[in-house]
């Protein structure tokens, strides 16, 4: 359950969907995979394969596998070094072809394929020429030193902010707010077929919303698969980045469900066929998936098969129903599956309770299991209702994610840490090893935090 420890890590990289809007509200959540029957060990003799995107590389997915193994020759050394994830921008070196490979983390697999990256000798700048000196003068006042440049966007303690961009944020699709969103927003969810506008307004990848359930498909058949497909076709088109597949509900008791479960499974293989590079996201309900993913459910197995993102609605606010320790728990193990079939999470906040608390408790459980490629959400954020512990930046991890017996949940970083009490422990005081910033508290030197609570702290 506990990942393991990370010394370079990054995310991810994701690219960038019919008519009508859909209501201002639409979430739901969302999950994985069941584990494979095959043995770790068998698994770990398949070579990922790597690639080089500009200087970053990435690479595919083994099963069972979340931490990989790096290596870096350059002018005949060899370094080698853990990542967790499946993307790195290794530093530069200026003047220098570098040569990378990558296999699975402790264990005997094999190693992918070389990838070499030449980067560029840095111009030296010519001496300015002589001038006379100066009269004299006092001397300048001294300059603090220069802040420190910002951290690449993929790494883990810097929060991907997924947008919902439902109808509250339509008076902010205007060239004014462009960069606003740029600085922001990672990824657009977006209702077509008024989001098409976001497509070249903000150049951020846009996936459109679609629910199979309730916009006339249901019972799914071929004749509805069809039909929903004819509306993904419309929107990669336009050049959304993918579909967001809404109520992607897979059991009797979680409706509304677009039809049987195989015929569910049929919609997103049919997806994957025609569009083989979208971004495919599914709203499945974390209790309704994880279930299946562990009896190894051959539909879903099948579904997940073809996807990149599964929602986890309502992240773990009072409405996801998250009301135990164990549940609480289960809930990284379910994150933890998923990350190991290449699939990850968007954690949505929660419309019923919109208050700091509660977002700021889900954007600590979203960074206690970040592999880089997760995104989390807040309710009708916009630059007028901007809750600023979204701009947290606290640099990679350096810790793997760990409990003690008391329920406290915690994850060290370059420039901070992160708390969760779990639902039902009893209230911790957290005596911190120095002063940090919370975006909800301020400055702090210890912390008091009830079940349910959590604190994202930087240094």
């Amino acid at each position: 359950m506990l990942t393991g420890l990370v010394l370079l890590a990054g995310p991810s990289t994701l690219a960038s969907g019919q008519s009508g809007r859909a209501p201002a509200h639409h979430a739901r959540s969302g999950s994985g995979r069941a584990p494979a029957s095959r043995t770790r060990n068998r698994r770990a003799r398949r070579a990922p394969v790597l690639r080089a995107h500009g200087q970053t590389l990435s690479w595919t997915a083994i099963p069972g596998h979340n931490a990989y193994e790096f290596s870096s020759t350059v002018s005949g050394r060899h370094r080698i070094t853990k990542v967790l994830g499946r993307t790195i921008a290794p530093p530069p070196v200026p003047g220098k072809r570098v040569s990378y490979r990558v296999r699975p983390s402790n264990s005997a697999g094999p190693w992918s394929n070389r990838v070499s990256i030449n980067y560029r000798r840095v111009k030296e700048e010519p001496p300015p020429k002589e001038e006379p000196p100066p009269k004299e003068e006092p001397p300048p006042k001294e300059e603090p030193p220069p802040k420190e440049e910002p951290r690449p966007e993929e790494s883990v303690g810097r929060p991907k902010f997924r947008l919902d961009a439902a109808t509250y944020f339509d008076r902010f699709a205007v060239p004014q707010f462009a960069p606003w969103v740029k600085q922001k927003v990672s990824m657009i969810k977006g209702y077509p077929t008024f989001s098409d506008i976001f497509v070249s307004l903000f150049g951020l990848p846009v996936i459109g919303y679609h629910d199979p359930a309730t916009e006339g498909q249901a019972p799914l058949g071929p004749a509805g698969i069809e039909a929903f497909i004819a509306e993904v076709r419309r929107d990669l088109a336009v050049g959304y980045a993918g579909v967001f597949v809404d109520d992607a509900n897979w059991s009797a008791g979680f409706a509304p469900s677009p039809g049987p479960r195989a015929a569910l499974a049929n919609l997103l293989v049919r997806i994957r066929a025609v569009a083989p590079r979208a971004l495919i996201e599914i709203n499945s309900q974390y209790h309704d998936i994880w279930p299946l993913m562990k009896a190894h459910d051959p539909d879903v197995s099948r579904a997940l098969e073809n996807v990149n993102l599964v929602t986890k609605e309502f992240g773990v606010g009072p409405s996801a129903g998250i009301t135990t320790a164990q549940d609480y728990g289960e809930l990284f193990e379910y994150i933890d599956a998923l990350h190991a079939k290449g699939i990850h999470v968007v954690m949505t906040g929660d419309h019923n309770s919109t208050d700091v608390p509660t977002m700021e408790y889900n954007l600590a459980t979203y960074l206690l299991a970040n592999d880089g490629g997760d995104y989390v959400n807040g309710t009708e954020q916009t630059p007028r209702n901007w809750w600023t512990g979204f701009d947290v930046d606290l640099g990679n991890a350096v810790t793997a994610r760990e409990r003690t017996p008391s329920g406290v949940w915690s994850r060290a970083f370059v420039r901070g840490m992160v708390y969760a009490v779990e639902p039902g422990a009893a209230t911790q005081t957290i005596k911190l090893p120095k002063p940090m910033h919370s975006a909800e508290w301020g400055k702090v030197e210890s912390l008091r935090l009830s079940a349910g609570q959590g604190a994202v702290l930087v240094e």
